[in-house]
């Protein structure tokens, strides 16, 4: 296995409840959650996943340094499973959402049993055919699809599409896909099942599964993309297998927080993987996207915000192109597999409306070209 000498030693996390049943499924399935102070909602997951027409074999939740009261209440509130094992660990700092799941990632590939392994946000709500039908897609493909993922609705309104997977636009920024129009890359890492063969692989090529450095916010997608990259081919059901509340643990809303990952993380992912083919053809659109960007949070007083995500991505700078020159060895998707994750606008529609909303001017206008 490739060793990262900029990556950070593995964190160390304790285990801190055990629950087991007597029956194991024997399904080779892992699901991982984790937890930052949401334990309601993480426990409303665990329940949901305990109503799986196929239940798991393990459970594993990572409390990401919550607050003390918010990881007593997951403790107190965790049930035995109806089969197989609940394991709660505990961190004693904020992993983020890459690298906790790493940590558990690594964790569940000590069973030599696990075959399949389910990444779930832990404000998702589970449908009861979920599991069974990952499973089942990625089975019957083989072992050259990797990942799959499928529908995610949103829990206040079941009848509205969260994400239906990652997309990847002109201006080669990935977005949640919102229609099934928009051409599928991959599934997000709220709602993604994977195969033991593809987490080995990535390993043994970047010496992670999920980039840790990102901490949250595109790390799906950068985990996605170097599976496409390696030749992989991800499944989409296109049923649904999630409700979603959204963003329990980064606040809600558009806010800085994300705001800084998610540009960051993206100018590392284009760093690190955009093959010079699609940097030559799409470049112009990128430049003006960042360019949009910046526009935008200079007009809603976030400039010095813009200034520490460009600083921050460029810092380490070196190490990504380092990455991506060892990686280039491994690649075995060719140019025209890439050109045909990219969905032919600039950007996913309706999302320019949706921004300028959030002016006053705009919004005006926008409400009066309603009535």
């Amino acid at each position: 296995m490739t060793t990262a000498p900029y990556l950070a030693a593995a964190p160390a996390v304790a285990e801190t409840l055990r629950l087991g049943s007597p029956h194991t499924p024997g399904q080779g399935i892992g699901v991982l959650v984790i937890n930052y102070n949401t334990a309601r909602q993480t426990l409303r997951c665990l329940e949901s996943i305990q109503q799986s027409t196929v239940l798991p074999d393990w459970v594993l939740v990572l409390d990401n340094a919550s607050s003390p009261s918010d990881y007593q209440h997951l403790l107190q509130g965790a049930q035995p499973p109806k089969a197989g094992t609940l394991h709660i660990y505990r961190s004693e700092e904020n992993l983020g959402f890459a690298q906790g799941s790493n940590a558990l990632i690594d964790l569940l590939l000590q069973q030599p049993a696990c075959q399949y392994i389910m990444l779930l946000n832990n404000d998702a709500v589970a449908q009861k055919e979920m599991l069974a039908a990952l499973r089942a897609a990625l089975q019957a493909a083989g072992e050259g699809a990797g990942l799959a993922g499928g529908r995610m609705h949103k829990l206040a309104d079941p009848t509205q599409v969260d994400t239906l997977g990652i997309a990847l636009y002109a201006s080669l920024m990935p977005a949640d896909r919102k229609a099934v129009d928009d051409i599928y890359v991959g599934p997000t890492g709220g709602c993604c099942m994977l195969t033991r063969g593809l987490v080995d692989r990535l390993k043994s090529v970047s010496g992670y599964c999920l980039d840790p450095r990102f901490f949250c916010y595109c790390e799906d997608t950068d985990m996605v993309m170097r599976a496409v990259l390696l030749g992989y081919r991800p499944l989409y059901l296109d049923q649904l297998l999630a409700l979603h509340e959204g963003q329990a643990s980064s606040g809600g809303g558009y806010n800085p927080f994300i705001a800084y990952h998610g540009l960051r993380n993206t100018l590392w992912m284009h760093i690190k993987l955009m093959p010079p083919g699609l940097l030559w053809r799409y470049g112009l659109f990128l430049l003006l996207a960042h360019g949009l960007m910046i526009a935008r949070h200079t007009l809603s007083g976030r400039f010095s915000l813009m200034l520490r995500v460009y600083r921050d991505a460029l810092r380490r700078l070196p190490e990504f192109l380092a990455e991506r020159k060892q990686l280039k060895g491994h690649v075995q998707a060719g140019r025209d597999t890439l050109k045909a994750c990219v969905t032919k606008r600039f950007y996913r529609k309706g999302y320019l409306q949706l921004v300028l909303q959030g002016y006053a001017v705009f919004k005006h206008f926008y409400s009066n070209s309603k009535t």
